[in-house]
């Protein structure tokens, strides 16, 4: 099996599922990496002895997100065969998060895109004490939107008009912002990240999220919630929509997704996510702003 996700049981039942990608210096969710995080949510889920998921990183930066050059191919698949791939990340998050286990992430550095998405769907996250760390959903600077759960979990995690405003230009944070949103847990010095979150795991058992609490009531249900949506929806078509699609798509995704239990929310965002990579115009916008070419 490819190294670049490892799974070990220590003997209190702590998995840890540790991202340390040989071949690269960072961690990035590529075809490869992809097929190996499902295999060990698998495990996860059949293996009676886990007792606690703890996701951790051999890097010195937490996780970068989905491998840009794999997204650049995304623009020559058909919506078929995208909704096959981020519907088995999507299942593989939601899987993860729904496993009757507690699951947290110690995040040692950078942790960015779908690197965060993947610490959204854990029930717990612990960041280390350093200013230089950022944290956030950069894609929209990219032209793109979330696609791993990002516009459903932030959301429902943090003050929803702050991050949904975030989300449209690709604001990330750093550590104290973002734990003042509510998007981390704690904040500890490096030497203890570690323990703390395994201390976490196994003090709180029956961890669950947030919107899977019988009576929980989320930002649909908020005074203000289709005010804020009818103005963002005039400011997009005021400022040309056309031109921003990623903003349009990520608006609708949250708009319609948080009228919606998480799962067919969830799904909701993944044909948005189709949607916008499809457009072509989207795919010259990924190229001039990332890989540095005219299009």
């Amino acid at each position: 099996m490819s190294q670049i996700i490892t799974l070990t049981v220590d003997a209190d039942g702590i998995a840890d599922l540790h991202w340390d990608d040989p071949a690269r210096k960072v961690n990035v969710f590529s075809p490869e990496a992809i097929d190996a995080f499902e295999i060990h949510v698998k495990r996860i889920v059949s293996d009676n002895d886990i007792r606690g998921v703890l996701i951790t990183s051999g890097k010195k930066m937490f996780h970068a997100g989905a491998d840009l050059k794999m997204v650049d191919g995304f623009f020559d698949m058909t919506a078929e065969e995208l909704w096959a791939v981020f519907t088995r990340i999507m299942k593989s998050f939601y899987t993860l998060e729904t496993c009757g286990r507690p699951v947290a992430s110690a995040i040692n550095g950078h942790c960015l895109g779908g690197g965060f998405e993947m610490a959204l769907a854990s029930h717990a996250r612990f960041v280390v004490d350093n200013p230089d760390i950022k944290i956030g959903l950069p894609e929209a600077g990219l032209g793109l939107m979330p696609g791993f759960g990002g516009t459903q979990r932030m959301t429902r995690l943090a003050p929803w008009q702050e991050v949904t405003d975030s989300m449209l230009v690709g604001t990330i944070y750093d550590v104290e912002k973002a734990h003042s949103l509510g998007l981390i847990n704690e904040v500890v010095p490096e030497a203890k990240l570690l323990k703390v979150a395994r201390d976490w795991l196994l003090a709180n058992p029956q961890a669950q999220q947030p919107w899977m609490v019988r009576g929980y009531r989320g930002p649909a249900a908020m005074t203000g919630f289709d005010r804020y949506f009818h103005g963002l929806n005039a400011r997009l078509s005021r400022d040309g929509a056309d031109t921003h699609p990623e903003q349009k798509l990520i608006a609708e995704a949250i708009y319609h997704g948080l009228q919606m239990p998480i799962e067919p929310a969830l799904r909701l965002e993944v044909r948005r996510m189709v949607e916008l990579l499809r457009n072509q115009t989207v795919r010259a916008t990924l190229r001039e702003r990332f890989f540095g070419q005219a299009v």
